[in-house]
């Protein structure tokens, strides 16, 4: 089975909540907090390639991240088109990375 690198669930992230906040079919409202998210993923996605870690993000903040995406997949999940699951692609992107922080975490990589 092919493994993605971590600089592609990055990418995967940051290039779905731009087709989502391009995309019309989702709500102005609920396309705010991927604004934010998509901020404090570029920031962490920074430290990463600057210092090949991904412990550069604040557990509060990468939570945040998360309740964020959550939320929004939830609301989306069940009427999104199959072909365009943009919201199940996004939260899958991000939990590959949040696995990989968490065994970086524990690992005691510095």
């Amino acid at each position: 089975m092919f493994e993605r690198d971590i600089e592609s669930y990055f990418d995967g992230v940051l290039e779905n909540i731009d087709i989502i906040l391009d995309n019309g079919f989702y709500k102005d409202e609920d396309k705010e907090g991927l604004k934010y998210v998509k901020l404090k993923i570029k920031d962490w996605y920074k430290i990463y390639k600057g210092k090949n870690i991904l412990k550069g993000i604040d557990p509060d903040e990468l939570k945040k991240i998360d309740l964020e995406i959550t939320d929004f997949f939830d609301k989306y999940v069940a009427t999104e088109s199959v072909k365009e699951n943009y919201a199940e692609r996004l939260l899958f992107d991000l939990g590959q990375l949040e696995t990989k922080w968490k065994d970086e975490m524990l690992g005691g990589n510095l």
